[in-house]
Order: structure tokens, then C-alpha cells, then sequence
């Protein structure tokens, strides 16, 4: 009927099926119209009948699983009081972990602040040391040490050679002349 109408294209043949349950219709999506199909009736699945004894077995384990059920959902005190104690504990185990790593984060920070105060502090250190390395004259310091203050060079007579054994120390008893 409307197959003379219609064109049959590759997304008519590959056309999505889906049921309707609230219809119980089956339709199909093509590119043009939506058509309804009555979809087959479905016969009801039929249970063999159990017998007595398999009935009560039945009853039994569903009755058990009821049971497990509702045991499973009971909260006592006992479990209350454990649940919050476990609840407690893990909130101050956090708190405490949260705690330690701002602590180390700031003592991170000092530690970086102290070693950047050290190289500063080395580098003025080195800088002093050469500018007074530059501004002292060697020559003015041994004239001035000769002149003023009445210093001079070591005679030969004046030095004392010793030898020491070669053990690893040496005990002095008395003073060296």
C-alpha cells in the first residue's frame, strides 16, 4: 500500500526497532513515515507445578532470605556506637594528617627562607673579603709592621728544627727554646 509511495533507501532496510510496552507496538524509524506494527502476541511461560515438599522447601528459603534481609538492615546500639567511634577516629586521623603536612609546608618554607638568608649572606662575605683584599697593600703593612711597631724577619739563630718519629702524635713535657 504506502510501499508504493515510499522509496526504500539503506536506512529503511537498517531502520531501528524498538517495542512500545505501554502499546505493545512495534515501530519502525525509516526516513519518511513511522509505521505501526502490531507486534506478536506472547504466550505466557508456564511453571510446572511443584510439589508439596518442594513447596515448603521454597517457602522456607524464601522466608530465610526475608529474614537475612531484614537482619542485614537491623542497626544495634553495639554497631551504632562502633560506626561512630570509627567515624571519630578517621576524621581526627585526617585532621592529624591534614595538620602534619601544613606544619611541613611551613617548615619547608622557613627552611628555603634560611638558606636563601645563607647565600646572601656568603655572597656579602665573599664580597667584602675582596674588596678588603683589594684596599690592604701588602708592602704598606710589612713597612708599617718593621717600622712602628719594631717587627722583623726571623734570624737563622732563631729557628729550632726538631724531628718528630712517626708515630701518629707527640706529647710536649716541656717548653721549646
Amino acid at each position: 500500500m504506502n510501499q508504493n509511495y515510499t522509496r526504500k533507501t539503506s536506512s529503511n532496510r537498517n531502520a531501528e526497532r524498538y517495542t512500545d510496552t505501554y502499546r505493545r507496538n512495534t515501530y519502525e524509524n525509516g526516513n519518511a513515515v513511522r509505521r505501526a506494527q502490531t507486534a506478536p502476541k506472547r504466550q505466557p511461560e508456564r511453571v510446572p507445578a511443584r510439589t508439596r515438599e518442594e513447596e515448603i522447601r521454597y517457602r522456607q528459603k524464601v522466608h530465610a532470605a526475608k529474614r537475612n534481609r531484614q537482619n542485614a538492615l537491623l542497626m544495634n546500639r553495639r554497631y551504632v556506637i562502633f560506626l561512630a567511634a570509627a567515624t571519630v577516629i578517621c576524621a581526627m586521623v585526617c585532621g592529624m594528617y591534614i595538620y602534619m603536612q601544613a606544619s611541613m609546608a611551613m617548615n619547608m618554607r622557613q627552611i628555603s627562607n634560611l638558606e636563601t638568608q645563607i647565600s646572601e649572606l656568603k655572597t656579602t662575605n665573599d664580597a667584602s673579603e675582596k674588596r678588603l683584599d683589594t684596599t690592604m697593600n701588602l708592602e704598606t703593612i710589612k713597612e708599617k709592621a718593621q717600622k712602628d711597631l719594631g717587627m722583623s724577619y726571623a734570624d737563622s739563630d732563631q729557628i729550632v728544627y726538631y724531628s718528630v718519629d712517626n708515630s701518629d702524635y707527640m706529647n710536649q713535657y716541656g717548653s721549646v727554646d
